[in-house]
């Protein structure tokens, strides 16, 4: 219970619906996907064969970082498991709230590369670090795997009846669900306010941040309180 604050659902369905806020976000105003690198990689072939350099750049420049926090993650993951380090992964939640808020700034506007490294960077160091929904793999940064998730786990239900696939299939669908309504709510507040909307962004990872850090501090207090 002490290192799984993490896999509470409220805690992967809020970053699913974070995750569509950031892609839908990032694509409009950037024109580059922040997690999506299949279609950064297929938008950059088209774009080069039709010679836009800059916006393959841009592309390519958001996989590296990607790639990059990918790796990022996984030793943070096996240096605090080794430092007996539970908690590490609070600290991110304010270093993306941190990184939204900054990209909100003006002076990085003219910088839209950076931003996109910024963006895609943070959201790979995510994905790895919030893998799961009590004990359930899900992805919360784009949707393919937990679509064929709900597919096969529906199949399997109706075939079998079996009860874990009928569960596995709710947890699948219900993440579908929260990376959609993600997407919507960021392109009514794009439309509405403009890029002000990284910073509902933000907000709602300090809400995470701050609603999981007095979960674990509450759940602390009560263990020293019975020892």
């Amino acid at each position: 219970m002490e290192n799984s604050f993490h896999e509470n659902r409220s805690v992967g369905l809020l970053l699913t619906f974070i995750g569509g806020m950031m892609d839908s976000y990032t694509y409009i105003r950037y024109e580059a996907f922040a997690s999506a690198q299949t279609g950064n990689i297929v938008l950059a072939i088209i774009q080069a064969y039709e010679h836009q350099w800059n916006m393959v750049g841009k592309k390519l420049l958001s996989t590296l970082f990607f790639f990059i926090g990918i790796l990022l993650a996984k030793f943070m993951i096996d240096y605090f498991k080794k430092k007996q380090l539970h908690f590490w992964r609070l600290f991110l939640l304010y270093f993306e709230a941190l990184v939204f808020f900054l990209i909100s700034l003006h002076f990085l506007q003219p910088h839209p590369a950076i931003i996109t490294i910024m963006i895609a960077f943070t959201a790979a160091i995510q994905w790895v670090a919030f893998d799961k929904i009590n004990g359930l793999a899900y992805t919360n940064l784009f949707t393919t795997g937990n679509l064929k998730g709900v597919a096969t786990n529906l199949y399997d239900y109706l075939a079998t009846k079996d009860a874990g696939a009928k569960t596995r299939f709710f947890h699948f669908l219900f993440v579908v669900v929260a990376f959609i309504l993600g997407v919507i709510v960021s392109v009514f507040f794009y439309r509405w306010i403009g890029a002000k909307t990284v910073l509902l962004i933000a907000g709602l990872f300090l809400y995470l941040a701050l609603s999981e850090t007095f979960f674990v501090w509450r759940f602390q207090r009560e263990v020293h309180l019975f020892r």
